[in-house]
């Protein structure tokens, strides 16, 4: 069994039961005990549970894991290896724009956590926001408009004009899908006129997205590959994407 496999078996048991044990698990998914509790030690430093004693439990205090929905935690391994890496590009002093997207809500906590760069921060995820809120290395900015989709975020016209009104170094992005001859693509045209915008108030966009969203061609296009600086990828993305990337010469780390 994959290790995302294994990380989303432990997060849906915690969160249904309210706590897990390592030898049980062991038993369940055919593997050693040491290799969980190596999967329970990276969920634990993500903030997704903590870890106990031949186990680990639902964390019931800070920001509710019942407000966070649970397609954060799908693939959890992945987004945080792309926040962290994120996090490089981040300099002291610096602005940035977080979005709405799963692996924004992570790089959000992996800021959270690391208080040795002092930075300011644009998001219009509320999960973000919250996970932020008491950051005192952050200096934050939450725009508003009404509340919509799935992580909750402001998503409507109101949101996206007020994005007008901001201008950052940096932009961290997530997306529906990557084509890379067309472009970032979108679901809805919320998410497409609101990433539009934060495309355009940024000196330089990152595209923070697991490797599931290449190929995706949704309905809708946000943006062509030549108005992103970078994106950062996990190690799933395959060769023919990898060469793609190269040919149509878009700057992809991969972790």
């Amino acid at each position: 069994m994959k290790m995302s496999e294994r990380l989303e078996v432990i997060i849906d048991e915690v969160q249904t039961n309210g706590s897990v044990n390592v030898i049980d698990l062991s038993n369940r998914l055919g593997c050693s005990e040491v290799t969980i509790r190596s999967d329970i030690r990276k969920l634990d430093e993500q903030g997704v549970l903590k870890k106990t004693y031949g186990g680990a439990v639902k964390i019931e205090k800070g920001l509710s894991v019942e407000f966070v929905p649970g397609e954060c935690f799908l693939n959890s391994d992945k987004k945080y290896r792309i926040a962290k890496k994120a996090f490089e590009y981040i300099v002291n002093r610096d602005s940035i724009m977080i979005d709405d997207s799963t692996t924004g809500y992570y790089l959000a906590k992996y800021i959270k956590e690391h208080p040795e760069k002092h930075i300011v921060v644009v998001t219009n995820s509320l999960i973000s926001a919250a996970e932020l809120s008491t950051a005192r290395h952050v200096d934050l900015f939450v725009v508003g408009g009404q509340v919509m989709g799935n992580p909750p975020s402001a998503l409507d016209n109101i949101a996206v004009n007020a994005m007008g009104q901001f201008h950052v170094n940096k932009a961290f992005v997530g997306v529906n899908g990557i084509n890379l001859k067309v472009g970032l693509t979108s679901m809805g045209t919320p998410q497409m006129d609101l990433k539009r915008e934060i495309i355009k108030m940024a000196n330089q966009t990152y595209v923070i997205a697991d490797s599931s969203k290449f190929g995706n061609s949704n309905l809708f296009t946000v943006c062509p590959m030549d108005d992103i600086y970078k994106v950062i990828t996990d190690t799933d993305v395959t060769k023919e994407i990898v060469h793609l990337a190269k040919k149509v010469k878009v700057d992809m780390d991969i972790v």
